[in-house]
């Protein structure tokens, strides 16, 4: 379990504080996601306020207007890492990904549907750990009747969009972190009782941490006390030399010494055999962006002929996430995002070209998020093509259906689109040990792993 305190949004003492550079919201009405990014800094160490952040963040440049850019979070508390956002409104949450951080320790932060009310009326909260099928989180909107010591659960709650938590999770954010130097991990609830050390093996081998933060457990499971979070590339010793097949495998523990001589378990899908290819993985950029691209901000955004709001104009609707690429000078299109009565000329995955309101889009690579502007509902309208999402962090885009470095052609973000360009392969969607061709955003072609996709 993450181990942090609650902290509330609406808390008179900074409840009126308005939020970002906007004029008219404050913390109190829509500053989830900055008290929820609290939330997660102060578990690793920090001790900020949604007042404090808030600032902060503006200092940084973490806003556009009301809206927050968790990308920017880093910049203000340094010892975390944004690892991204995938947008899952028009497509099941990950909710594998979701377990495998909550099972190593690791908190995330997700956007739900706060309000029965016809569209999405988004809300952001922290969960910090599963109990069987539920998920335990930290709302940072006080109701009545909740406390600090109150344990809360996600769909008994938050279920406007679908009791399945796939349906309920609308958006992800992933950061990872570490304590200060030096610093003591967050103390569980009860002391850890650490296991008997054993001899190191003469046949063993070495492992790398893949995630910062990575819980060191006295016990192979969610539920084994937390001795220390290890930093990302940690040399770890196995204590089980026959073991190597558990590495990087999903549910599996591994026995492990770390570099201070303490003995406990990590979660083995964060390991890797080699460092040197992670090391490669995190430094490289993440976009693969030859231009500037753009996503909407709301659902429905109209994708039109003319920078014209009329029904002849209108081509279709785009859904919240949908990759845009910018057909205009960089250096211009930037100073136009966010802003009203700015129009950008841009083009979606399937090629075609048009325009869409400027102050209702964000960049891809550091999303602004939290604010939801809502608009008329509109669903997007029909197209026969198939558009997929990626649902992690750097998949691979490949020449060939071959995990080898001379068949890589660029490493994505999450929630990248991907248009199929075989409809018949549709099949072979979310399916291990298959691969299916796509063209992405820039116009680049070649293969992607079906396991790692969704539809759109």
């Amino acid at each position: 379990m993450f181990e942090t305190d609650v902290l509330y949004q609406n808390d008179p003492r900074w409840k009126n504080v308005k939020l970002g550079f906007d004029e008219k919201e404050t913390l109190g009405s829509w500053g989830c996601l900055v008290a929820s990014m609290a939330i997660v800094a102060n578990g690793y160490g920090y001790n900020e306020t949604p007042e404090t952040l808030n600032e902060k963040m503006k200092q940084a440049g973490g806003f556009q207007g009301p809206l927050v850019i968790p990308a920017v979070l880093p910049r203000v508390c340094p010892r975390l890492i944004y690892k991204g956002y995938i947008p899952c409104e028009n497509s099941p949450a990950p909710i594998a990904q979701i377990d495998a951080a909550l099972a190593a320790g690791l908190p995330v932060i997700v956007q739900v549907d706060w309000s029965p009310k016809a569209g999405l009326q988004t809300h952001w909260v922290v969960l910090v750990d599963k109990e069987g099928d539920r998920y335990v989180m930290k709302d940072p909107y006080r109701y009545r009747g909740d406390s600090p010591e109150k344990k809360l659960y996600l769909t008994d709650r938050y279920k406007h969009t679908g009791k399945d938590p796939a349906k309920a999770i609308t958006g992800v954010i992933w950061f990872e972190g570490r304590p200060a130097s030096g610093a003591a991990a967050p103390s569980p609830a009860a002391p850890v009782v650490k296991p008997e050390k054993i001899p190191v093996p003469e046949n063993t081998f070495k492992v790398y941490g893949t995630a910062e933060g990575l819980a060191f457990r006295a016990a192979p499971s969610i539920s084994g006390g937390l001795m220390d979070r290890l930093p990302l590339f940690v040399e770890l010793i196995s204590l089980e030399p026959d073991a190597q097949g558990k590495v990087g495998v999903m549910n599996e523990w591994l026995r492990v010494q770390a570099p201070n001589g303490d003995q406990g378990y990590v979660a083995a899908w964060y390991l890797s055999r080699t460092k040197e290819e992670e090391e490669e993985k995190a430094q490289a950029p993440q976009t693969g962006e030859k231009s500037l691209i753009v996503r909407p901000t709301t659902d429905g955004l109209a994708f039109r002929t003319a920078k014209q709001v009329a029904p002849h104009t209108l081509i279709k609707r785009l859904p919240a996430g949908a990759s845009l690429v910018v057909q205009e000078p960089i250096a211009v299109a930037q100073k136009k995002i966010g802003v009203r009565g700015q129009w950008l000329k841009v083009k979606d995955v399937t090629g075609q070209v048009g325009y869409v309101a400027a102050w209702y889009v964000t960049r891809q690579s550091e999303p602004a998020l939290g604010v939801r502007q809502e608009k008329k509902s509109a669903k997007p309208t029909p197209d026969d093509a198939i558009i997929l999402r990626t649902t992690t962090e750097g998949v691979a885009l490949r020449t060939a259906p071959r995990v080898a470095q001379d068949t890589l052609i660029k490493r994505m973000p999450p929630g990248s689109e991907l248009l199929l360009l075989d409809n018949a392969e549709a099949n072979k969607i979310g399916i291990n040990g298959q691969w299916i061709r796509v063209r992405d955003i820039e116009d680049d072609e070649g293969v992607v792993a079906a396991w790692y996709v969704v539809r759109r």
